[in-house]
C-alpha cells in the first residue's frame, strides 16, 4: 500500500500543480491556513526544521477531484468556484502510468502555502539580516559563502526597507524565465525600497547580493531533498480507512517547558502558573504563560529582546523572582482593561494576544502602574493602536520586532512623548477598505473575523444576549452563531443552487457571538421564524438584534429570500465601525502623536555601530555629513568600512553606511543615520 519515504523538490511540486497532475480529492478540506502559518513554513524549509511528510495517493478507482486554491485571499475572485474533473478509472490508471498523477491527501495546507508564494498568489518576502547583525563567524565568510539559514532575519508580507529582501516569487520567476541581469534589474531590483538614497557603488554591490540571494533561493526550490512524501497505491477501502484513521494526537514540546527544567533550580516556573491558575479560579483570567515569559524578557532586555532564543539563554531564575509578580499583575491589569472597556469578550476570542505585552509595558509607565490614571489623548491613541493594529494584520506574522517597537511607542505615548517615525503609522494600514471586504473574511481563525466581533461588541459597548438581554460576560460560552442557519441556505429553493450564497454561508456578515440559544429549535428554518419563537421568549429582542448591528426587518421575513442583500446590509453597518474607529482617525493621530525627528542643521549626535558583537561609537557632524572615529574623519560609508577593517583585518569592503551606523531617537528607539540623509534630500 505505501511506498517507502522518497524526496521531491519545490520547483517540482509546484509545476505538478501548474500541468494539473497534482491536484485534491473534491471533499479534502479548504485552504484555511493564515499568512502567518506561510512565513513559518518557509522559515522550517530555509532552517532545514522537518515540516513532516506529504502523502500522495494513486487512487485505482473513479474519483472526482478539485485544483489547487489559487485565488486571492480577498477581493476580485477570492469567491471564485475552484475548478472540480472527474476522472472514470481508466482515465485515472493512464493519467498515474503516463503523467505522475497523484492526489494530496495529507499536507494541503503546506503544499497550498508553497505553490502560493513561489506563483506569488500569497506576497511572501525573504528579508535577510543586515552585516552588523549576523554573528562573528559568519561577518567573516564572503557573502556568496553564507548560507540562507545564516542570512535569514524573518519571513513577511512586505519588504523590508531597512535590509534587502527579495519576494520568493520573484526569485522563482527569474530562475524559470532565465532573465538576464539586466532586466532582473529593471523589473525586480529597482523597485526595491531597500535602494533608495544609495550611491552608484552601493547599489552595484547591492545588486551582486541581490542575485546571489536569488540564485541562493533558487537552489533551495530545486533541492530534491526538501520535501519528503510517500506514495499510497490504494484501494477504495483502505482509501477510506487512510481518511478515518489519519487524524493522531502529538505531544509538542513547547519552549516554555523548557524554560521551566532551566529555571527549577531557584524558580518554580510550573508551580508559579499553578499558583496564578488557583488564585484566579472561577475568574475571566487565563494565564498565557508565552505573554508574561517574553513580558519579562523585554524588561530585563531594557526593551531588546523577546524572542526564544534570547529567553533560553539569557534569563535566569533571578530574573523570575525580581519580576514575574509585577508581570503578572500587569497581565491582569490589561485583560481587566480590556474587558471592561468592551475590546475583547474572551481571550480566545482575542485575536492577536502579543499585543498585550505592550499594553502592559504602557500600563508600567503610567503614574500608579494604573490605567485610570491615562490621559483621554493616550486612551484615544491607544483604542486607535488596538484596532488598527488587528485589521492591519500587524501581528500575523508573530515578528518579535513588532512586539518590541511596539512596546517602545506605547512606553512614549505613556510618558506623553510625541512618535518621530513617520513609517510607523504606515505600519498600521487598514486591510478593510470596503463593505466587500467584509464579505470576504469567512475563517474564523482570521485576525479580522475576530476582529469584527470585537469591535461589534466595542461600538455596541458589550454585546447581550438573545434570550433574554443580560450584557454577555467573559465566562459566557460564546459560538460565533449563524444568522442565516447553514441548512436553511443549502436547501432552501431560492439558494441551494444559487453559488454565491453557498459560498458566503460562514462570512462574517452571517456572524455573531451569542451564547447557544437554547429551547429554540433552528434547524432549516427562516431567521424570521426562529426569531419569532425566540421573541415570545424574550420580548425585548429588538433591542438585542440592534446591539448585534442585524437590521430589524429581519424579524418580518423581508430578508428571508434575499440573503446577499441581508449580507451587503449588516457589511455596510461593519464597515461603518471600521471607518469611524480606525479610517477616519488616522489623520487626526498622525497630527497628535506624530513629530518629525529634530534634526539639526548643524551640530553632532553620538552615533553607534553594534559589529562581531562588539559595540562602537563615533560623532556624526551634521552639517559635513561625516563620521568622526579612532582620530580621523571618514564619510559615513568610509566610516563603517574602516570600522569593519580594524575588527576583523578585511579591507576593501563596500557598506552603506546610513544603514550601518545607528542614533538613539527621543523616544528611545535605536533609528539608522539613514533618517538624516532623507532629511537632508527633502
Amino acid at each position: 500500500m505505501v511506498d517507502p519515504q522518497q524526496t521531491e523538490s519545490i520547483k517540482s511540486l509546484v509545476e505538478g500543480i501548474d500541468k494539473g497532475t497534482l491536484v485534491l480529492p473534491e471533499f479534502q478540506r479548504d485552504f484555511v491556513w493564515e499568512i502567518g502559518k506561510t512565513y513559518d513554513l518557509f522559515d522550517s524549509l530555509v532552517r532545514d526544521i522537518f515540516i513532516g511528510s506529504i502523502i500522495y495517493g494513486k487512487p485505482s478507482f473513479e474519483i472526482t477531484v478539485r485544483e489547487i486554491d489559487k485565488r486571492p485571499r480577498k477581493g476580485n475572485g477570492s469567491r471564485a468556484k475552484l475548478k472540480i474533473s472527474f476522472f472514470s478509472k481508466e482515465e485515472i490508471e493512464k493519467k498515474s502510468q503516463i503523467n505522475n498523477f497523484r492526489l494530496v491527501l495529507d499536507g494541503q495546507q503546506r503544499v497550498t502555502s508553497i505553490y502560493r508564494a513561489l506563483k506569488g498568489i500569497d506576497e511572501i518576502w525573504m528579508i535577510i539580516k543586515n552585516d552588523e547583525e549576523l554573528n562573528e563567524l559568519v561577518q567573516q565568510k564572503e557573502f556568496k559563502d553564507r548560507s540562507l539559514e545564516e542570512m535569514i532575519f524573518e519571513f513577511n508580507g512586505n519588504e523590508d526597507e531597512n535590509r534587502l529582501s527579495i519576494k520568493l516569487s520573484d526569485a522563482y520567476a527569474i530562475a524559470k524565465e532565465g532573465l538576464f541581469e539586466d532586466e532582473i534589474k529593471q523589473n525586480y531590483f529597482n523597485n526595491l525600497s531597500f535602494i533608495a538614497g544609495m550611491d552608484d557603488n552601493e547599489i552595484k554591490e547591492t545588486f551582486r547580493r541581490y542575485i546571489i540571494l536569488s540564485k541562493k533561493l533558487n537552489d533551495l526550490f530545486a533541492s530534491e531533498k526538501l520535501l519528503s512524501y510517500y506514495l499510497l497505491n490504494m484501494s477504495t477501502d483502505k482509501f477510506a480507512l487512510f481518511f478515518e484513521r489519519s487524524n493522531s494526537r502529538g505531544i509538542q514540546l513547547n519552549f516554555i517547558d523548557i524554560l521551566a527544567a532551566k529555571l527549577y533550580k531557584g524558580f518554580n516556573l510550573r508551580e508559579k502558573i499553578e499558583e496564578f491558575e488557583n488564585n484566579n479560579k472561577g475568574s475571566e483570567f487565563t494565564l498565557n504563560r508565552e505573554i508574561i515569559v517574553r513580558a519579562i524578557a523585554y524588561i530585563v532586555s531594557d526593551g531588546k529582546e523577546v524572542d526564544k532564543t534570547y529567553i533560553l539563554s539569557q534569563l535566569n531564575y533571578q530574573h523570575f523572582n525580581d519580576y514575574w509578580d509585577e508581570v503578572c499583575r500587569m497581565y491582569v491589569s490589561t485583560l481587566d482593561f480590556l474587558y471592561k472597556g468592551n475590546y475583547i469578550l474572551s481571550q480566545s476570542w482575542m485575536p492577536y494576544e502579543n499585543m498585550l505585552i505592550p499594553l502592559m509595558m504602557f500600563l508600567r509607565e503610567l503614574h500608579g502602574k494604573d490605567y485610570s490614571q491615562m490621559t483621554e489623548k493616550q486612551l484615544e491613541f491607544i483604542k486607535y493602536w488596538y484596532w488598527a493594529s488587528i485589521f492591519s494584520q500587524r501581528y500575523s506574522s508573530g515578528s518579535n520586532e513588532v512586539i518590541v517597537q511596539d512596546s517602545t511607542i506605547l512606553r512614549a505615548i505613556a510618558q506623553n512623548r510625541k512618535i518621530n517615525d513617520r513609517t510607523y503609522f504606515t505600519r498600521l494600514k487598514n486591510q478593510v477598505q470596503s463593505f466587500e471586504d467584509i464579505l470576504s473574511f469567512s475563517k474564523k481563525g482570521s485576525a479580522i473575523y475576530k476582529g469584527i466581533l470585537n469591535l461589534m461588541n466595542f461600538a455596541a459597548e458589550g454585546f447581550v444576549d438573545w434570550n433574554n438581554t443580560s450584557k454577555l460576560s467573559a465566562n459566557s460560552k460564546l459560538e460565533d452563531h449563524h444568522i442565516f442557519p447553514v441548512e436553511y441556505i443549502k436547501t432552501r429553493s431560492t439558494f441551494k443552487d444559487d453559488e454565491q450564497s453557498l459560498s458566503l454561508i460562514d462570512c462574517i456578515a452571517n456572524r455573531t457571538l451569542i451564547p447557544k440559544l437554547t429551547n429554540i429549535r433552528i434547524g432549516k428554518r427562516a431567521p424570521s421564524e426562529y426569531l419569532r419563537d425566540l421573541k415570545a421568549i424574550n420580548p425585548m429582542l429588538d433591542s438585542s438584534l440592534t446591539n448585534h448591528f442585524i437590521p430589524l426587518d429581519i424579524l418580518d421575513g423581508l430578508y428571508d429570500d434575499f440573503y446577499i442583500e441581508f449580507l451587503e446590509t449588516r457589511a455596510k453597518s461593519i464597515f461603518s465601525l471600521v471607518q469611524s474607529n480606525i479610517i477616519s482617525k488616522e489623520k487626526y493621530i498622525i497630527d497628535e502623536f506624530y513629530q518629525a525627528p529634530a534634526i539639526k542643521g548643524s551640530g553632532n549626535i553620538k552615533i553607534f555601530c553594534v559589529y562581531y558583537n562588539k559595540r562602537v561609537d563615533a560623532t556624526f557632524d551634521i552639517e559635513t555629513q561625516k563620521v568622526f572615529y579612532a582620530g580621523g574623519n571618514y564619510s559615513v560609508s568610509s566610516a563603517a568600512d574602516q570600522v569593519k577593517a580594524d575588527l576583523t583585518g578585511k579591507k576593501n569592503t563596500s557598506t552603506n553606511g546610513w544603514r550601518f551606523w545607528r542614533y538613539v531617537d527621543d523616544i528611545g528607539q535605536e533609528r539608522y543615520l539613514d533618517d538624516f540623509r532623507k532629511k537632508a534630500d527633502t
